[in-house]
């Protein structure tokens, strides 16, 4: 049996299917910029516990974008819980994503977002799938959601069309443009560690050839 079928055959036992809800789930007040939070009761093996989720209906995306002369478009970005200057991949927040959108109507967003954000457009683009962030706590777009998606693209021979956008006013933003052949570098800093933009870029960076199996 192989890895992939031993945790699907895992994932499919009844004790995989989650602790049992006691009750009703209640919504609890609206975090600014994130969404209505949840309260609930599971009864595990202590016994009936309470949890706090978060329904996060905003959409995440994460472009790994490298323009026609092979520059990787990134982002120097403070953000209030990082507090401190975190190292990204455009564009981030895509506006409400309700559970089920499909992918072209994602893809298109995205596209309209990134172009805002950094000025660069058209190129081709490829889906590389989703992760889960902070699957602790978040629950997606409604209760009945698995989890945070961060949905991955890469973009290549990327054109300059318009200038970006200015950064709102509780916005520090600026961007980096990294020549592709040092991005190995980037990563191996121990600076750049928005886990949704490191995922991406390995991704990415596999996708292209640039990191490899031994």
């Amino acid at each position: 049996m192989s890895v992939i079928d031993e945790f699907k055959k895992l994932s499919q036992e009844e004790r995989f299917k989650g602790w049992p809800l006691v009750g009703e789930i209640d919504k609890m007040p609206k975090i600014p910029y994130f969404g209505n939070t949840i309260k609930y009761t599971l009864r595990t093996g202590n016994g009936n516990e309470e949890y706090t989720s978060i329904i996060r209906q905003f959409g995440w995306v994460v472009v790994f974008g490298i323009t026609k002369d092979g520059k990787v478009i990134t982002l120097c970005q403070w953000k209030p819980g990082v507090n401190c200057a975190s190292w990204e991949l455009p564009p981030g927040g895509i506006g409400n994503l309700l559970s089920g959108t499909p992918l072209d109507e994602i893809e298109s967003r995205t596209k309209e977002a990134y172009l805002k954000e950094t000025g660069y457009g058209n190129g081709n683009w490829n889906y590389l799938g989703n992760i889960l962030i902070e699957s602790g706590k978040y629950r997606g777009a409604s209760p009945a959601d698995n989890g945070f998606k961060a949905h991955l693209f890469i973009a290549e021979h990327l054109e300059f069309i318009q200038n970006k956008r200015e950064p709102n006013p509780n916005e520090v933003m600026e961007t980096i443009m990294v020549p592709i052949e040092e991005f190995r570098e980037v990563l191996e800093s121990g600076l750049f560690l928005e886990e949704s933009a490191v995922a991406c870029a390995y991704k990415a960076l596999i996708k292209l050839g640039k990191l490899q199996w031994m």
